[in-house]
C-alpha cells in the first residue's frame, strides 16, 4: 500500500519523499534561489505557523502555489499520515462521502481508486488550489468555499483530515489536556457548524495530522458532549483516527459551544461586567500579548464604548503577534480614530496597499513608523520613487533593508528603461536619487546615470557620476572622467582634434583596473597620433577583440591604419577595413578608394567585394572628380553595363552634363546599343555635339551607327535631319529613302511608310519616280482591304498626300522655337500658303540672350499658339518661353522626341490646330 500511494503521488504530484516541517525553509531555497522571490512565501509560511486564522491559511496555501511543484512541499510534510490515510480509510467510508480542504485532491485522488463505488465530493476554500485540483483530479465533484460557512446538502461521510487545527496553531505544545485543546481549537463552535455537513447517522471521521496540541481523547469526549454516539478511536501513538456518527440533534448547540457554562469541569466562564482595559494596556505595554488575547473577549457586545476599546487593544495585540488579518478585523469594528491608525498599519502587511494608502497619507506628516508603512504601500504599487522618499524621511533603522530594495527596483527599471533606449528616463531616475540623497546612489545606478548623462551631453553631471564611480575605484568612472574631459559621447564621436594626451591618466587609471574596449581605444588613438605603432597595435587589437558595434568598428579602423604605417601586407589592411565597415559602415567614396587601392595591389577579389559594398552604400556620394576613376573600375571589374548603369544616373541628375561624359556614355552603351539607355544617351551625345558646333563628329557618329545597324530607323532620321540642317538635300533625301524602304520593306509599317514619304515628297516635288512608291502603298492597301483588314486610304497625287489632313487657316498667328534655319526656310513658305502668319525662331539663327527672349515675347502676346521643336535640334530658350506663354495663356505644343523632318513638323501642326483656333475665336489680336 505504502509504495502504490508513493507512486501515485510521484507521478501525479511530484513528491519525491516525507520532508519535515523544520525543514521547510532550506527546501525551499534548494527550489527558489533568489531570497527575494521566496520572501513572500517565507512570510506567509510563519504566518501559518503562527497561527494568523483564515487568512494566514489562504495567503500560505496561494504562495506555495506559486513555487514551481510547490504543492509537492505540503504532501511531503503530510505523508507519513497520508499513508496511514490511505490505509485506514477506505473500508470505513460509506455512501456520499464529502472531504473539508483537499488542497489539491491528491488523498481524495487516491481514495477515489480504491472505492470507485461511493460517490467522492471535497470542499476546499483557497480558490488557486480549487482550480488546479479540478484539473488535477477530475474524477471528484468540487465544491469551493469553506466549511464553517458552505451551504451544501448533508452527506453521508465527512472527513475531517489534517484540517481542523489550520488557522489556530501558534505557540502550543506536542500534546494538550482535553480543556486546553478545546479553548485553543475552538472545538465546540466549530465542530457544531461542521456538523451541519453531516446527516443524522452519518460518519464522521477526524484526523488531527501532523499538527501539535493533539488530543484525541479530548475530541472523542467532546464528540459525546455534542451528543454524537458510536464514538471509537482507530490506529495508535501518533496515527489515531476519531470515528463516530451525528445524532438527530446536537445536545450541545453551537450558541452554546462558544461560552460552555460547566465550570465544575474546568472550562472558563467570560466575564459579562466590565473589561480590564487598564490592565490590558499595562500587559500591551511589556509586551505580553499572547496574555492580552486572553484577558480581553473576542466578540464584545456591540455598541460598548468599553467593548470597542478592548477591540482596539486585542487588535494591537495581534497586530504585534503577526496575527495580521485578525488584527485587522478587529480594528476595523472598533470604531475609532486609533484604530483606524493602526488598521492602515495591518492592510499594509495584508497586501490591500491601495485601501491603505488614503489613511497613511494623511497620517505621513507625523513622521517615523507611518512614512515607513507608507512607503511599503508606495514599494507595493510600483511607485518606487515614492517609495523611497518615504522611506529616507522615516528616519528608521529598519528602513535601511526598504530603502536597499527600492533602489535595486530603480535600478532594474532603469535597466529596461536603457534596454528600451529611453535614456531620458534613466537620468531622470539617476538625478532623483542623488537629489533625495547622494549617499543613495549605488554603483549600478551611478554606471547607468553616468552612461544616460554622456549620451545626453550632461557632461557636467557626467563628470559628477564618473568622479563618484573612480572614488569606488571602478574603471568606468576613470573612463566616464575622459570622455567628459573630451565632451564626447563615446570614442565614436572623436574627430582628430581632440586633447588624448590631457586624459591619458584616466585611460591608464582605467586600463589598470579592468580592460574596457573604449579606453583601449582611445589609449591606442593616443599611441598611433604620437606614433608608437608598435603599443598602438597592442592596444587596438584588444579594443576590437572586446569591442562590439561602433566601438569595435572605430578600432578595426585604427588597427588598419597602424598596419598601414607598419607596412604590413595590402591584404591584412583591407581586412581590417572590411571589418571596420561591417560594425562602423564607412561612406561611399572611402569605399571606392579601397576597392581602387586593392585592384591597384592585385587584389582582385577584394577589390570586387569592397566595391559591391560601396553599390550597397550608395555611388551617388561620389564626388564628379572621383567619377571617372569609380567607371573605369567599374568596367574594368564588372563591365560596361556596370559602369554605364552609373553614368546614366549621374547623367539624369545632371541638367548640363560635360561632353566628356556623354563621349564615355555613349563608347559604353556600344555593347547593348539597341536598349532605350542607349538611345537616350546617343541622343543627349548628338545634341551636345550640335551645341558645340561639331556636325562633323555628329555625321562621322551616325555614319558609324548606320554601317554597324543599317536598318536602325532612328539613325536613318537623325541622319536625314542633320543633312538636312547642313543644307545638303540630295544626301538628305537619300537617308528618307532608305528609311523609307526599311518602314515598308522590313518593318511592314504602312504608316510610318506614308510619313516618310511626305518627307520625300518635299524634298524632291519633281520627282516622278516617288510617284511609284505612292501606287506600291495604294496596293498594298488594297490588297489589305481584300483580306478583311482596314487601310487608311490614299490620295491620287502627290501634292494631295503632302497636304492631306491638313486644314486651312485664315490668317492666325503662330509662334515657333526650335528646329534648324533649312526646316524653317522649306517650310514657311509652305504654311503662309496655307493661310498661317508664322514667327519661326530657329536654333541656328537666333542666339541666347535677354534681347532675344524680349522679341520673342513681345510677339507671343499676339501669337495663338507657340510650338516649340523639342528634339537636340531645339531652342535654349523653350523653357522660359514656355513659362510666359502659360502665363499669358497662349496654348502651346512640344513636338517630342525626334520631329522626323519636315512632316514630323506638320503631323504636329494638324494635332495642334483646333487649339490655335479656339485661341483664335476668343478674339485675341
Amino acid at each position: 500500500m505504502p509504495e502504490e500511494l508513493r507512486a501515485y503521488l510521484r507521478e501525479r504530484f511530484f513528491v519525491q519523499g516525507p520532508l519535515s516541517p523544520g525543514r521547510f525553509e532550506a527546501e525551499l531555497a534548494k527550489r527558489v534561489g533568489s531570497p527575494a522571490k521566496r520572501a513572500p512565501l517565507l512570510k506567509a509560511w510563519r504566518a501559518y505557523l503562527a497561527g494568523g486564522g483564515r487568512e494566514a491559511v489562504r495567503s500560505f496555501y496561494q504562495e506555495v502555489l506559486k513555487v514551481p511543484k510547490g504543492e509537492a512541499l505540503v504532501y511531503g510534510m503530510h505523508l507519513p499520515f497520508l499513508e496511514f490515510y490511505a490505509q485506514a480509510v477506505p473500508e470505513r467510508v460509506e455512501g456520499r462521502v464529502l472531504e473539508v480542504g483537499p488542497f489539491t485532491g491528491a488523498l481524495v485522488g487516491y481514495l477515489e481508486r480504491k472505492r470507485p463505488d461511493l460517490s467522492w465530493h471535497v470542499l476546499e476554500g483557497v480558490e488557486e488550489a480549487y482550480r488546479l485540483g479540478r484539473e488535477r483530479v477530475p474524477e471528484v465533484v468540487w465544491h469551493l468555499g469553506w466549511a464553517e460557512e458552505a451551504e451544501l446538502p448533508p452527506f453521508d461521510t465527512l472527513l475531517l483530515l489534517s484540517v481542523f487545527p489550520e488557522g489556530y496553531l501558534g505557540e502550543i505544545e506536542g500534546r494538550l489536556e482535553p480543556q486546553a485543546f478545546w479553548e485553543r481549537f475552538r472545538f465546540f463552535p466549530r465542530m457544531a457548524a461542521l456538523a451541519r455537513l453531516l446527516r443524522p447517522g452519518g460518519l464522521l471521521v477526524y484526523g488531527h495530522g501532523p499538527f501539535l496540541g493533539k488530543c484525541p481523547e479530548g475530541v472523542e469526549e467532546g464528540l459525546k458532549r455534542l451528543g454524537f454516539y458510536g464514538v471509537e478511536r482507530v490506529g495508535e501513538g501518533e496515527y489515531v483516527l476519531v470515528l463516530a456518527r451525528r445524532p438527530e440533534a446536537l445536545t450541545l448547540q453551537a450558541e452554546e459551544a462558544v461560552r460552555p457554562q460547566v465550570a465544575e469541569e474546568g472550562v472558563p466562564v467570560l466575564a459579562s461586567g466590565p473589561y480590564p482595559v487598564e490592565e490590558a494596556r499595562a500587559l500591551l505595554e511589556a509586551g505580553r500579548y499572547a496574555e492580552v488575547l486572553t484577558l480581553l473577549p473576542e466578540d464584545p457586545p456591540p455598541g460598548d464604548p468599553k467593548g470597542r476599546e478592548a477591540l482596539y487593544l486585542r487588535g494591537r495585540a495581534l497586530f504585534a503577534l503577526s496575527r495580521f488579518a485578525e488584527a485587522e478585523e478587529a480594528l476595523r469594528e472598533a470604531l475609532s480614530e486609533e484604530a483606524e491608525d493602526y488598521r492602515a498599519l495591518a492592510l499594509v502587511e495584508l497586501g490591500d496597499y491601495q485601501k491603505a494608502l488614503p489613511r497613511l497619507e494623511a497620517l505621513a506628516a507625523r513622521g517615523g513608523r507611518y512614512r515607513l508603512y507608507l512607503g511599503r504601500a508606495y514599494l507595493g504599487l510600483g511607485r518606487y520613487a515614492d517609495a523611497l522618499r518615504q522611506f529616507v524621511e522615516s528616519g528608521l533603522p529598519e528602513a535601511e533593508l526598504y530603502i536597499q530594495d527600492t533602489l535595486e527596483r530603480i535600478a532594474e527599471r532603469m535597466r529596461r528603461f536603457a534596454r528600451e533606449g529611453e535614456w531620458s528616463e534613466v537620468s531622470r531616475r539617476a538625478e532623483f536619487v542623488e537629489d533625495l540623497a547622494p549617499r543613495l546612489l549605488t554603483r549600478e545606478i551611478l554606471r547607468l546615470g553616468l552612461k544616460a548623462a554622456l549620451l545626453q551631453g550632461l557632461f557636467a553631471r557626467a563628470e559628477r557620476y564618473a568622479r563618484r564611480l573612480a572614488d569606488l575605484d571602478e574603471p568606468e568612472g576613470f573612463l566616464g572622467l575622459a570622455l567628459a574631459a573630451l565632451r564626447v559621447r563615446s570614442p565614436v564621436e572623436l574627430r582628430g582634434q581632440e586633447d588624448l594626451k590631457g586624459v591619458e591618466p584616466y585611460l591608464t587609471e582605467a586600463l589598470a583596473r579592468a580592460e574596457t574596449p573604449e579606453a583601449l581605444l582611445l589609449l591606442g588613438m593616443l599611441r598611433e597620433r604620437e606614433g608608437r605603432y608598435r603599443e598602438a597595435l597592442y592596444l587596438l587589437e584588444k579594443a576590437a577583440s572586446r569591442g562590439e558595434g561602433e566601438v569595435a568598428g572605430l578600432a578595426y579602423h585604427h588597427l588598419a591604419q597602424v598596419k598601414r604605417a607598419l607596412r604590413r601586407p595590402l591584404k591584412e589592411v583591407l581586412g581590417d577595413h572590411k571589418r571596420a565597415h561591417a560594425l562602423r559602415a564607412y561612406p561611399a567614396p572611402f569605399l571606392f578608394r579601397l576597392a581602387q587601392e586593392a585592384l591597384e595591389g592585385g587584389e582582385e577579389v577584394l577589390a570586387r567585394e569592397l566595391l559591391s559594398r560601396a553599390r550597397d552604400a550608395g555611388l551617388g556620394e561620389v564626388e564628379a572628380e572621383d567619377l571617372l576613376g569609380l567607371l573605369d573600375l567599374l568596367e574594368r571589374l564588372e563591365g560596361p553595363w556596370a559602369a554605364f548603369s552609373v553614368l546614366y544616373g549621374a547623367l539624369a541628375k545632371t541638367p548640363h552634363p560635360p561632353l566628356a561624359l556623354l563621349a564615355l556614355a555613349y563608347r559604353l552603351s556600344r555593347s547593348f546599343r539597341e536598349s532605350l539607355e542607349a538611345e537616350a544617351v546617343r541622343g543627349q551625345y548628338l545634341a551636345a555635339l550640335y551645341g558645340e558646333g561639331r556636325l562633323g563628329e555628329a555625321e562621322a557618329l551616325l555614319l558609324s551607327e548606320l554601317q554597324s545597324r543599317p536598318q536602325a530607323l532612328e539613325v536613318l532620321f537623325d541622319l536625314a535631319e542633320l543633312y538636312e540642317r547642313k543644307g545638303a538635300w540630295a544626301k538628305a533625301a537619300e537617308a528618307w529613302q532608305k528609311a523609307l524602304e526599311v518602314a515598308f520593306y522590313r518593318e511592314k509599317d504602312l504608316e510610318l511608310a506614308r510619313e516618310i514619304l511626305k518627307n520625300l515628297l518635299f524634298l524632291k516635288p519633281q520627282d516622278e519616280s516617288l510617284a511609284l512608291y505612292l501606287e506600291e502603298l495604294k496596293a498594298v492597301g488594297e490588297g489589305l482591304k481584300a483580306l478583311g483588314e482596314e487601310a487608311r486610304p490614299l490620295p491620287e497625287t502627290p501634292g494631295e498626300l503632302l497636304e492631306e489632313d491638313l486644314p486651312r487657316f485664315h490668317g492666325e498667328h503662330l509662334l515657333v522655337v526650335g528646329g534648324h534655319t533649312q526646316l524653317r526656310s522649306r517650310l514657311l513658305p509652305f504654311l503662309e500658303g496655307r493661310g498661317l502668319r508664322v514667327d519661326w525662331f530657329d536654333a541656328d539663327s537666333v542666339g541666347v540672350g535677354r534681347e532675344a527672349l524680349r522679341r520673342i515675347q513681345s510677339r507671343l502676346e499676339r501669337a495663338h499658339g507657340l510650338m516649340i521643336v523639342s528634339s537636340y535640334v531645339g531652342h535654349d530658350l523653350s523653357e522660359p518661353v514656355r513659362a510666359q506663354a502659360e502665363a499669358l495663356g497662349v496654348p502651346v505644343y512640344i513636338i517630342p522626341g525626334r520631329a522626323r523632318g519636315v512632316t514630323g513638323f506638320l503631323r504636329a501642326l494638324k494635332d495642334f490646330a483646333p487649339e490655335i483656333f479656339k485661341r483664335a475665336l476668343k478674339g485675341v489680336q
